[in-house]
């Protein structure tokens, strides 16, 4: 039987990073003893949909040429807020707005410096990072918040129509940003800014309005992904954020949104969250240490980088 021409087309549009999230898949399952377990494949669904919560943040901000560097320590802060109130006694909904709402006043204040007192980006979400963190180490004096109730558990260990509630959480924020930034006038804008925000600017554009909602955004899903962390570990770690800003962005660069801004998008994040994702969990496996793995990702980046210069390049030739 032959395979229509048309099928081998759609192959090779496929991006480059499915292939590589492929070529690990196929790797561990044959390397790591227990990779293709039902309980190993669904906690690699459960930790990366924390990730992908925060890397949806991060896409908006890297494709407005921005980058947020205090998702993680946000994450942690959101997740120790909540975890403080309800030791406290209040009720689980009202921890989870109050750490939601910690959340988006530091992506507030992040975009304000950055679009109204235009602070650079890195200067302003580094500043963050470190006032977040802490704030997260004093208010707990350095020790974890243990154990919480069954209902609140439920976010990081419970199921809706058999899905694990972290993904089902992962992909409402997934969707509600992929209408946000494909079917609104205020995607288009991202875009615009991210392209040239002078010009965007020029064309009647309120860039100031649209990294502040930018930076409002990446605040509120790192808070999301702490609250559901929270849950899934049954515990507030004062450092439990750690390096899931690294792992963000390695996720949108990997997944084909670079640093200049203006291009790229969701389905290449969520890939690159899922390679990450795979890619940590296969290495703990084989039993890789902790730091080779860091290495390994940043690799992965410098590559995901250089080739995205490249294609540029050709690109640039051939228009010219």
């Amino acid at each position: 039987m032959r395979v229509p021409e048309s099928i081998f087309r759609k192959i090779k549009r496929l991006p480059g990073v499915l292939w590589a999230l492929v070529a690990l898949i196929v790797f561990f399952g044959i390397s790591g003893k227990g990779f293709f377990t039902a309980y190993n494949l669904i906690n690699i669904c459960k930790q990366g949909s924390i990730l992908v919560i925060v890397s949806m943040g991060t896409t908006l901000a890297i494709l407005t040429a921005g980058i947020d560097l205090s998702t993680g320590s946000v994450l942690t802060l959101s997740g120790v807020t909540v975890g403080l109130l309800i030791h406290s006694g209040s009720p689980i909904s009202v921890a989870i707005l109050a750490g939601l709402g910690v959340g988006a006043l530091c992506g507030l204040i992040n975009g304000y410096l950055i679009a109204h007192l235009k602070f650079h980006h890195f200067i302003a979400t580094f500043g963050m990072m470190g006032i977040a963190q802490g704030i997260a180490l004093a208010v707990t004096q350095g020790a974890v918040v243990p154990g919480f109730d069954a209902a609140f558990r439920k976010l990081g260990d419970g199921t809706i129509f058999g899905l694990p509630v972290p993904v089902v959480v992962a992909l409402l924020v997934v969707v509600a940003t992929s209408i946000a930034l494909y079917r609104t006038r205020w995607g288009a804008h991202v875009y615009a800014v991210g392209g040239s925000e002078q010009v965007a600017a020029w064309s009647g554009i309120n860039t100031r309005r649209v990294k502040l909602a930018v930076y409002v955004l990446s605040g509120l899903f790192a808070a999301i992904a702490g609250v559901v962390l929270t849950a899934r570990m049954n515990s507030a770690s004062p450092i439990a954020g750690a390096g899931y800003e690294f792992d963000a962005i390695a996720a949108v660069i990997i997944g084909g949104t670079p640093f200049e801004g203006g291009r790229g998008g969701i389905v290449g994040t969520v890939i690159g969250a899922a390679v990450i994702s795979t890619l940590k969990n296969g290495l703990n496996i084989i039993g890789l240490p902790t730091p080779w793995q860091i290495t390994i990702i940043g690799f992965m980046i410098t590559v995901a980088i250089v080739l995205d210069v490249l294609y540029q390049m050709r690109k640039d030739r051939v228009a010219s």
